[in-house]
């Protein structure tokens, strides 16, 4: 009954209008799977984002916006959520939260002793699922990588150690990326090709359980959110007006453009109108389906 829409969901969530080539490399079922993984079995999951930007030092205007999408599905069935980024972005993640009105802890991680912390959280919290979305992730050679090849490595405390100990504990891994360079991306890493820009460099090596790829990895995070919508019989994906809110929270909060890296009402280059056309779409796909619930149930 649900396949069909949890199809249309991955379509949408993985147009490339950058043109990054990542498409070939969707492993299909996986949003599914995340989705259902996540509706069944969750209780406590932790959301792990944020992406500093080199020249502005503050976190970008993906992956936030994407994390607070699915920390309010989430929350909305009752399952327990936190959030762990960096200095850099965690004003973003409030300001998102802010504009949903949603209420969650917020732990940053620290520079040193960065393994002590993640471990230690995983104690605390006792996760059932990771997600990690838009978060940069380490290569072979050890270092993180912008998409243009420039070594973030300094400034960006190792949050893989979150995935290394999570299969350790078999604990559910959720990645969500756009570029190849965040943490997850290591599922596909025998499928690098030369058709990926620098991708023998900066692709992470940390592998997740189920990989989404988007153009977008707020959209991925939408993309979650709605398939939770759709399983709940109920709209748990916030309105567009919400999603505007929550951009304009990010960019007050002095979040940038990860492409243009100027503080501006964009992601990844793309217009607000664009993102907003996304996001209209995947809701889109949660209003028939419910409909057609309703219809069955009627």
């Amino acid at each position: 009954m649900y396949k069909g829409f949890f199809d249309e969901i991955e379509e949408i969530i993985s147009v490339d209008y950058g043109k990054r080539g990542l498409k070939s490399l969707i492993q299909k079922g996986d949003l599914e799977d995340s989705i259902e993984e996540l509706y069944v079995n969750s209780q406590r999951v932790m959301i792990i984002t944020g992406f500093c930007i080199k020249d502005a030092m503050i976190g970008e205007t993906d992956g936030p916006l994407g994390a607070v999408s699915i920390a309010n599905g989430l929350m909305q069935l009752g399952k327990d959520v936190v959030f762990v980024t960096d200095e850099f972005s965690s004003p973003l993640i409030e300001g998102c939260c802010r504009a949903l009105n949603i209420d969650a802890s917020i732990y940053i991680t620290p520079f040193g002793d960065t393994k002590g912390f993640c471990k230690k959280l995983i104690e605390v919290f006792h996760p059932t699922h990771i997600i990690a979305i838009e978060r940069p992730g380490r290569g072979r050679d050890g270092k993180c990588y912008s998409m243009r090849g420039e070594d973030l490595s300094p400034f960006v405390p190792n949050t893989d150690y979150f995935f290394i100990l999570a299969k350790e504990k078999n604990i559910k891994t959720i990645a969500i990326g756009d570029g190849g360079n965040e943490m997850g991306m290591g599922k596909v890493i025998h499928l690098i090709n030369e058709e990926i820009k620098e991708g023998q460099r900066i692709w992470a090596e940390t592998a997740s359980d189920y990989l989404i790829i988007a153009g977008v990895s707020n959209w991925g995070g939408h993309g979650i959110t709605a398939g939770l919508s759709i399983l709940a019989s109920e709209m748990l994906l916030h309105q567009s007006h919400e999603e505007v809110k929550m951009v304009s929270a990010m960019v007050n909060a002095g979040g940038v453009d990860g492409c243009s890296k100027k503080r501006e009402m964009t992601v990844d280059g793309l217009s607000l109108e664009i993102n907003l056309d996304i996001f209209n779409k995947i809701r889109g796909v949660v209003i028939r389906a419910l409909k057609e619930a309703d219809r069955e149930i009627g």
